[in-house]
């Protein structure tokens, strides 16, 4: 593929999704990565000084041969596929361009990746070429330093490092499509100006420029005479502001959530920070200053130096003072007050919606709790024990294998889950199958019970939502075999009609569970609602049983009942089922539910969500876009269950389709 192709494939178009081959001046995408190729190692040769000869620089990349310029053309030629191995994108930026959030870890992924290309052979003979050459393509770094002898501590680490801001050089900037979608720039407008409006306020009452070097990391120390109108501020504080108001949403993404508009009449989420939460976004803040620094020029320095932009600070968090950290956690603690004095509020986002973003807080799991609370109770009883330095270390000893046993089953639980993550719908397919549509999935303890099934066949779109007995590991089990079984039933079979794959799908899993043998096989079962969508005369046929189905068409809600009977028919299942077929008209928007969000505890009295309510709340939130209605569902369902301190009872499932 010709390289400004593979920039192209590149380009993000907004909406949540990228069009490679959109319309953008293909000649500038040529040029891209001889000029990325370029400020590279100009980049690099600029810091580097001849040994002995300090006043010397290397030469400029023009004056190269074609022969030294090649390591650096074709290092430059991979990093779109990099950027893609990190979901990554890049879109032009008029002035303004915003720091991207690239984590250590990801970091390491394009180490990782630079060495799978750049082999262990040393053919050269040279000590400076270990890990460099591969089948004739040379690290363009390290050849550089064998080159002239000079030595850096990581230089894979270096040249990963220097690609945002060449990227920005050339008029680019990276982003993620999950934290594009949820920047309106009219708040990051607002945003930034009510942080300056805060920094001003601040600074009469404190004085202290130290204090608020932490509060506003994009003012200068120990200034306090900046204009009070926004846009009369120097553009090095106005974009600062700009970028930090850009990251609000980011920060408070990292902990499952996003903002909206405060609705006249109703009580605001309250967003009460925990530990955890405030030092994921401390986390967060931090490398957006770094990344901030390094797009302006800066480098890691042991001390700081202005004119050589080199800042002590830009190290990893976990290496950073408790001091620097303090400024970090002080800095988001003003998050609520920044939304509350725009009329806006933060209120949690459905857990898929952030699974794809390395920085942000996965679901906590029940073990991930009983950790928690297990390092707590050792906290407490040593405190309580005294300063014995038996007790101490007896203690020590328990509360490490408890951790032990502990880590060791978290870590077959978070493997299983990335199992169920592998073999469940994409969303991007959901997406092609259905574009307007949202899956509402939230296992109780990482792995669920229920599963969600879209294949596409000829004409005919099948969509299922299944329920298996109980949660975690053992409902996880039978979810595997019904998914299993269903798409060997639709795929591998060819069965169409949903009574007979319905009818196949249960026999098979009877006989794996050996049900068939009295006293032996096991009793656990699985409601389902199975859909048939026959895109040429746009039927839809469904069956099921045990789920709630709803449809909303000519503005009313329909509960969509199904009816299926039990005992001895003749047939292997032991179920006999009944099927319904209606047309549907273009805006009939139909919701699949597993009985978790009815059956959730919590509001004022603590008791089960129910039917009722879902549907009215569905009633509600019908008109709204289908992802919107997603957050909208999970916002209530969270609302719900902190009202009584309620834990998660069952797996929830919801899947929305608009037809």
């Amino acid at each position: 593929m010709p390289v400004h192709h593979m920039w192209s494939e590149l380009i993000y178009r907004g909406d949540d999704q990228h069009y490679p081959g959109t319309a953008f001046p293909e000649d500038s995408l040529g040029k891209l990565s001889s000029s990325i190729a370029s400020g590279l190692y100009d980049d690099i040769a600029g810091s580097l000084k001849l040994p002995g000869e300090s006043s010397d620089l290397l030469p400029e990349y023009r004056d190269l041969s074609p022969e030294d310029r090649a390591p650096w053309i074709s290092y430059t030629a991979g990093i779109p596929s990099k950027l893609t191995t990190l979901k990554l994108f890049i879109r032009p930026f008029s002035e303004f361009c915003r720091t991207c959030i690239i984590t250590n870890s990801e970091i390491e992924i394009l180490k990782r990746i630079d060495s799978s290309i750049y082999s262990n052979k040393n053919k050269s003979g040279n000590k400076h070429l270990s890990l460099a050459v591969n089948n004739g393509i040379i690290h363009p770094l390290r050849k550089l330093m064998g080159d002239i002898g000079i030595k850096i501590k990581d230089p894979e680490r270096e040249l990963n490092l220097l690609i945002p801001l060449q990227l920005k050089k050339q008029g680019f900037e990276i982003i993620r499509a999950e934290e594009a979608v949820e920047i309106d720039p009219a708040i990051v407008i607002k945003l930034a100006r009510v942080i300056h409006n805060k920094y001003l306020r601040e600074i009469k009452k404190r004085k202290k420029s130290n204090v608020m070097a932490g509060l506003f990391p994009g003012y200068l120390t120990g200034e306090s005479s900046y204009p009070a109108n926004f846009d009369d501020l120097p553009l090095e504080i106005k974009y600062s502001n700009l970028d930090n108001a850009y990251h609000i949403p980011t920060k408070l993404l990292s902990i499952g959530y996003k903002i909206k508009p405060l609705n006249k009449g109703y009580r605001s989420f309250t967003l009460d920070l925990n530990e955890e939460e405030i030092e994921t976004m401390s986390l967060v803040e931090h490398i957006r200053w770094c990344w901030e620094k390094r797009l302006n020029g800066w480098r890691y320095g042991e001390k700081r130096d202005n004119n050589k932009k080199t800042h002590p600070g830009l190290v990893e968090y976990d290496e950073l003072d408790e001091s620097e950290k303090e400024k970090d956690r002080d800095l988001v603690k003003l998050i609520p007050a920044l939304l509350k004095d725009i009329g806006y509020e933060a209120y949690p986002v459905a857990p898929g919606r952030v699974k794809n973003l390395s920085y942000a807080i996965k679901p906590q799991s029940t073990i991930h709790k009983l950790l928690t609370e297990t390092n707590n109770l050792a906290r407490e009883i040593a405190s309580l024990a005294g300063s014995s330095p038996e007790i101490t270390a007896r203690l020590n000893s328990i509360r490490n294998k408890i951790e032990a046993s502990i880590k060791e089953v978290q870590g077959s639980y978070n493997y299983a889950s990335h199992i169920q993550e592998v073999f469940l719908p994409e969303n991007i397919f959901i997406r092609e199958c259905f574009p307007e549509s949202f899956v509402l999935f939230k296992p109780k303890n990482l792995v669920s019970g229920d599963f969600y099934f879209f294949s596409r066949r000829e004409h005919f779109i099948f969509f299922a939502l299944a329920d298996c007995t109980g949660h975690g590991i053992p409902a996880a089990l039978i979810s595997t075999i019904g998914y299993g079984n269903l798409d060997q039933v639709i795929n591998v079979v060819g069965t169409s009609e949903p009574l007979m794959i319905l009818d196949q799908l249960y026999s098979s899993i009877h006989r794996f569970l050996r049900r068939d043998i009295p006293g032996y096989g096991l009793e656990d079962d699985m409601d389902i609602t199975l859909c048939r969508f026959n895109t040429n005369d746009n039927t839809l046929t469904i069956s099921g049983m045990g789920n709630h189905v709803f449809c909303h068409s000519n503005s009313k809600l329909e509960d969509i009942r199904l009816e299926h009977f039990s005992g001895d028919h003749g047939n292997a299942s032991g179920y006999m089922f009944s099927s319904l077929a209606r047309k549907i008209m273009p805006g009939d928007t139909l919701y699949l539910c597993s009985d978790g969000y009815a059956d959730q505890f919590g509001g004022n009295n603590n008791k089960r969500y129910m039917k009722k309510r879902l549907m009215k709340f569905l009633s509600g939130i019908v008109e709204n876009p289908l992802p919107v209605q997603n957050d909208m569902l999970y916002s209530e369902l969270e609302r719900w269950r902190s009202v009584a301190d309620a834990e998660q009872t069952d797996d929830i499932s919801v899947i929305g389709i608009r037809f």
